[in-house]
């Protein structure tokens, strides 16, 4: 009780003069630059000030309260209030929190200020919006890949599909060859039976024999034409067989162009809430 007692007789400069030293000492223990001012109802009675001056006047004491600003609404109203200060107001701009000071009546008779440098903050601010724009710019650009990707894809898939069908086609190729050369091998055979019996036929026969030969001759030109080709027909399947292969290994690495750009795009949006945070996190120091 009799603490309380002590305390409640308390007049305005014992209030001012207990209020500066905690200031003081609140000024001391904060970690990054600032500037803690009083006032009383009219003027500025006491200020802490760092080596890099938050507020940019050098004697505050005895100065007039400005008109504008946190102070005044605070000795107003007795409410808490936070906000950025322009450089009009004290040369500089800076983040403020203003208390409103009460005697033992509870009647305002001053404010606490704690006034903030906007460097750290500022320098913060920047860095994000820079790591914002790149993200974007990461963003736009793996995207474009992205629809790259897929158009790649599509036009592999496209390509394989013909090869595939170019593969049928030859196959088809083959059957009609080997119908030919079945026609061909019976041709033959049956010039060789013709030359036989126009042989035993003897002078009667003799033209007949002439024709035997020539439809023998077709049928070993037609087997030889036949043979050519599925010569060249097997080296084209290989060729195509090949084409294959690598069109398959192409899709592979779209595939995987596909999923990188997916997990490029998870990076990206994580990356840009951790600027989203950090955005946050400038405006509050």
């Amino acid at each position: 009780m009799e603490n309380t007692a002590t305390l409640n007789n308390l007049n305005e400069e014992n209030i001012f003069e207990i209020i500066g030293k905690i200031a003081s000492l609140f000024h001391q223990v904060i970690p990054i630059e600032n500037t803690v001012i009083i006032t009383d109802r009219e003027k500025f009675r006491n200020y802490f000030m760092g080596s890099e001056a938050v507020v940019k006047q050098s004697n505050l004491i005895g100065s007039p309260i400005p008109e504008k600003g946190h102070i005044p609404v605070v000795l107003k109203t007795g409410v808490h209030k936070i906000g950025i200060m322009p450089k009009e107001l004290y040369g500089v701009a800076f983040k403020s929190s203003t208390l409103p000071i009460k005697n033992n009546s509870d009647t305002i008779i001053g404010t606490l200020t704690l006034a903030l440098s906007l460097k750290g903050q500022t320098a913060l601010q920047e860095i994000t919006e820079n790591i914002s724009s790149s993200a974007d710019q990461l963003s736009a650009t793996t995207e474009d890949l992205a629809s790259s990707a897929l158009l790649l894809s599509d036009n592999v898939s496209e390509v394989l599909e013909q090869t595939q069908d170019i593969l049928q086609l030859i196959e088809q190729t083959n059957n009609i060859l080997d119908f030919v050369n079945s026609v061909a091998t019976n041709s033959r055979l049956l010039g060789l039976n013709a030359a036989i019996e126009a042989a035993r036929a003897g002078e009667f026969g003799r033209g007949f024999a002439v024709v035997a030969d020539e439809i023998r001759k077709m049928a070993e030109n037609s087997a030889k034409s036949v043979t050519d080709t599925k010569k060249l027909i097997s080296t084209i399947d290989n060729k195509v067989n090949h084409l294959m292969r690598k069109v398959e290994e192409l899709m592979n690495v779209a595939h995987t162009q596909a999923a990188a750009n997916q997990e490029m795009t998870a990076t990206i949006q994580s990356f840009a809430a951790t600027t989203q945070t950090m955005r946050a996190v400038s405006e509050i120091i």
